[in-house]
């Protein structure tokens, strides 16, 4: 099998399932007419739409080099996406009880220890910096619901 015809099938398969996840976001009547669904529907169009197109251009194409993933030889790079990912799962977790800027600090701290391995300075600081930046910004700035979590006693706003 080829990249890309796995690539288009992959993608194929995570759209179909963002649009069933997609139909499942509820409509109320009381908001604006484009409603919360649109923006999902767009994007998992937009993956299917690319899958199909990789799926239909691998099929056309005359020279299939097969490939190999690479598990044994990248073993390091595949274990450090498998921790991002175990870590995003986590954040996903401990969001609401820890809060978004704390959940985030740690999640940027342990991410970019992964990318970026033994600059811890320049770690820490991208990591607060992106925490209180993005903080500022989405729940002063626009005014958007974050979760406080632990220091919901301690912001003053």
């Amino acid at each position: 099998m080829t990249k890309n015809r796995t690539a288009g099938i992959l993608a194929v398969v995570l759209g179909v399932f963002y649009l069933a996840g997609a139909f499942a976001v509820p409509v109320f009547d009381a908001g604006d007419q484009v409603g919360p669904r649109a923006f999902p529907f767009l994007i998992a169009a937009l993956v299917i739409g690319c899958g199909a197109a990789l799926l239909v251009r691998d099929f056309r194409s005359a020279e299939r080099k097969p490939f190999s993933w690479g598990f044994a030889v990248d073993r390091v790079v595949w274990g450090r996406i498998l921790l991002t990912m175990a870590a995003g799962i986590a954040y996903g977790l401990v969001l609401d009880d820890l809060g978004y800027l704390i959940a985030t600090f740690l999640f940027m701290i342990l991410v970019s220890s992964l990318i970026n391995v033994g600059r811890h300075v320049q770690n820490l600081t991208i990591a607060v910096l992106f925490s209180v930046v993005t903080f500022v910004s989405f729940a002063l700035i626009l005014k958007l619901s974050l979760p406080r979590g632990i220091l919901g006693a301690v912001l003053p706003f």
